[in-house]
């Protein structure tokens, strides 16, 4: 007998736009909040944003699930101009549609009910690369948006960065409790006497190979720009390391 085919995996990747700390971010999906944009198979592009809720002693009877999840904004992008596709194209969804269990599997079912055929639905971490507006352009017609279904993951890119971020915590970790035993006042502290890092460490938004670290300090900010691509250790990574203007954030 023949071998049956094996279906080509079409992944459908999201944004986490939410915090990915959140319980119920690390009980279900990797993230409270996600959004994307990708293509149909008739060609037409949507924009979905959805969240997840937790299910409380009050909660009204649409939460049947412990996690449930709304469906906030559903959209076909146009070239519309003026454009408020937002608005004016909206998709309408039955609340059948609109609300369901947050798992990868009830995303899936929704997408695909939209006109698509994916075969899986992933939410990419912080650091895994992929926004899904294109800052220059206001989320506004197709050029304004990233498309889930053209974005390719790259986990070992994806762990070097994380690498670089567990570096950057644990060093102002030591660096706060440094200066709080000092007395130096280098850094903000919590009246509480429990300190948090405070620093931004995001990619580049058109080079996948730039992180770029924004440090806070007490009065002024310092930007970095650090390379992923030149081998595959942190210490290589940290060589690349630069402080260079941002242009804002008053560095």
């Amino acid at each position: 007998m023949p071998e049956k085919k094996q279906m080509q995996e079409k992944v459908l990747y999201f944004e986490g736009a939410g915090w990915s700390g959140a319980d119920i971010s690390k009980a279900t999906i990797g993230n409270c909040r996600i959004r994307t944009a990708f293509h149909l198979d008739d060609g037409r592009r949507v924009y979905l944003e959805i969240i997840g809720n937790e299910r409380a002693k009050n909660s009204p009877p649409c939460y049947q699930w412990q996690y449930t999840g709304f469906a906030t904004d559903c959209f076909y992008i146009t070239d519309d101009e003026p454009n408020d596709d937002c608005n004016k194209h909206s998709i309408r969804l039955t609340d059948r549609r609109r609300i369901f269990e947050y798992t990868e599997k009830a995303i899936l079912k929704l997408v695909n009910s939209l006109g698509a055929s994916f075969t899986a639905v992933k939410v990419v971490p912080d650091l895994g690369g992929y926004r899904v507006f294109a800052s220059d352009r206001g989320c506004r017609g197709p050029d304004g948006y990233y498309y889930g279904d053209e974005f390719q993951f790259d986990p070992e890119t994806t762990a070097k960065r994380e690498a670089v971020y567990k570096w950057v915590y644990d060093l102002e970790m030591q660096e706060l409790k440094e200066d709080r035993a000092a007395g130096e006042k280098r850094f903000c502290h919590s009246p509480s006497g429990s300190d948090f890092p405070n620093f931004s460490l995001w990619v580049d938004e058109h080079d996948n190979a730039m992180l770029h670290l924004l440090r806070h300090f007490r009065g002024y900010n310092k930007h970095w720009s650090i390379r992923t691509d030149v081998g595959d250790t942190l210490e290589a990574c940290l060589a690349t390391m630069q402080e260079t203007g941002l242009g804002k954030y008053g560095c």
